[in-house]
């Protein structure tokens, strides 16, 4: 994949968007044709260790930055079983002193879904774009398989097979190819506003240099109230996330690719292995106005230098969704 797969990717999200409004004209099984929303925010952050978990990179200053991000998405309904659905996301991190590690992101998806028999299958595409320091770092594909089923009860059971493609722009070393399988258990309460989730995966990378092939096991757990809270509307979320990650390799010392001084040292069969707890509260000030806060602390342990560390962040960002 090259620099110019995701303006390719918006406009494939566009065609889709300006094609399928006449079929769903012709078609009279659907009254609700489509839904299209923008969200923005913008607003400050702070961590307190910088990190770049893709490159193994971590300094141990810490830093508050200028936080922005945009997002633009649809969902067209051409049948009552079909459903199709596009977004297009920018994000930007930008340090106050340490430019090297400022961020930009951009996530492109499309996703199609056909209900059969109670059971909702589909078919989705993430392509994403990111830069490090204004540079060109990773290029990521990732296509999904999915099943999933909404019981009476308010229990909805979801499992997925995804392939991804990394390819990095200045380290071809860690170009992988990996493949995971995960299932998600949600229950839902509160009129379906408020919900509760479980979820385990299996991954698999297989990397271009033997450094870095690895599996990894993850759990994952979040808790969602939405409801009104000393008047206002307001989103609770607190979650919970677990990594185990062994990586096939025995190093003497380092990782290919990594020849600056942030690069990681350790010796022996790599061990990485995190958890991440955090806690969000959206405080809504109108139907359209709101302002996001966020705490997240992680603990990522590894017997490789630069992948052992502690970070905390902190964040508040005014949002607007229309």
């Amino acid at each position: 994949m090259n620099m110019n797969t995701l303006p390719r990717m918006v406009l494939t999200v566009a065609a889709v968007f300006s094609s399928v409004p006449a079929l769903a004209q012709n078609d009279g099984t659907s009254d609700k044709k489509a839904d299209f929303n923008v969200k923005l925010q913008a607003g400050g952050a702070y961590d307190s260790t910088l990190s770049v978990a893709s490159l193994d990179q971590t300094s141990n200053q810490g830093d508050s930055a200028n936080v922005f991000y945009g997002r633009v998405g649809g969902e067209l309904y051409p049948t009552e079983r079909i459903t199709l659905k596009g977004s297009y996301s920018l994000s930007s991190r930008r340090y106050h002193e340490v430019s090297e590690f400022d961020q930009d992101l951009g996530i492109a998806s499309l996703d199609a879904a056909i209900d059969l028999a109670g059971i909702t299958w589909g078919l989705s595409r993430h392509v994403a774009d990111a830069e490090l320091a204004s540079e060109p770092l990773l290029d990521l594909t990732r296509d999904s398989l999915y099943a999933a089923k909404l019981f009476s009860e308010g229990l909805y059971v979801r499992g997925a097979y995804t392939d991804s493609e990394k390819r990095f722009e200045n380290n071809r070393e860690r170009n992988a190819d990996g493949e995971e399988l995960a299932a998600d258990v949600y229950y839902f309460f509160n009129g379906a506003r408020s919900f509760w989730s479980l979820g385990v995966g299996r991954e698999v990378e297989e990397a271009r240099s033997l450094a870095f092939d690895n599996a990894a096991l993850k759990l994952r757990a979040r808790y969602s109230y939405t409801g009104s809270i000393a008047g206002k509307e307001s989103r609770i979320q607190l979650g919970w996330r677990y990594q185990d990650r062994d990586y096939d390799n025995v190093s003497d010392g380092g990782l290919p690719g990594t020849g600056s001084a942030m690069s990681p040292t350790g010796t022996g069969t790599r061990h990485d292995r995190s958890h991440v707890v955090e806690a969000i509260w959206s405080l809504s000030f109108t139907q359209w106005l709101a302002l996001e806060t966020k705490v997240e602390h992680g603990n990522y342990q590894s017997n490789f230098d630069a992948a052992d560390y502690r970070e905390t962040g902190v964040s508040a960002l005014l949002s607007v969704e229309f």
